[in-house]
């Protein structure tokens, strides 16, 4: 029976994910994938141009797991709100499958150091930027609020804090790093001036 591309694409970046996991971004070939996901060679080749293809859409699958559904429910609630809602999606994912996680460091510094590689690092960060920005931007406009922070500006301070949250945990998992990470973002929230816009505050007189 003949799977549709959109399908065979999924069971592609699942299969690579899996590699990722179990044998590190190193193993990840477009024949290593072919075999973890019972699939032909040609059949990657069709889907995926390259192994930068292919990894490159895996990290739009983490992407989808940091700014889920769940995310999108608070954006109309504000940037606090929308914020520990991705917080707590992202370290419930996280504590469930390191592994992911640790794939995901190993995936940034092995595309920085490898000359062939260096497109798909100049766009990892800047995805999870986009996509943060996103969701701050809607944030702010959904919950009448405002910022003293470019959102740019906002989203990198945010990935660094998670990120260096992150490798805490991944170094200690017994180290309240998830809590630290919470306390962190509270502040530079706090620091960005995010409140409730003169407009909004007036019409609640």
């Amino acid at each position: 029976m003949r799977i549709p591309v959109a399908d065979r694409r999924e069971q592609l970046i699942d299969a690579t994910i899996q590699v990722m996991r179990r044998d590190g971004v190193r193993s990840v070939t477009m024949r290593a994938v072919a075999t973890e996901a019972n699939a032909s060679l040609a059949a990657v080749h069709y889907c995926f141009e390259s192994k930068n293809a292919l990894l490159g859409a895996a990290i739009g699958r983490w992407l989808k797991l940091m700014i889920n559904d769940a995310v999108n429910v608070h954006v109309n609630r504000g940037i606090r709100s929308s914020v520990q809602a991705m917080l707590d999606a992202y370290w419930a994912a996280f504590e469930a499958m390191p592994e992911d996680l640790l794939a995901q460091f190993e995936l940034a510094l092995w595309a920085v150091r490898r000359e062939k590689s260096r497109d798909l690092a100049s766009t990892i960060y800047p995805m999870y930027i986009a996509e943060l920005k996103s969701m701050l931007a809607k944030s702010l406009s959904l919950g009448g609020e405002t910022c003293q922070w470019d959102l740019e500006r906002l989203s990198r301070a945010l990935l660094a804090v998670i990120d260096g949250c992150s490798l805490q945990y991944l170094s200690d998992p017994t180290s309240n790093a998830r809590s630290l990470c919470g306390e962190l973002v509270g502040l530079l929230l706090e620091s960005a001036g995010i409140a409730r816009s003169s407009s909004i505050r007036n019409s609640d007189m």
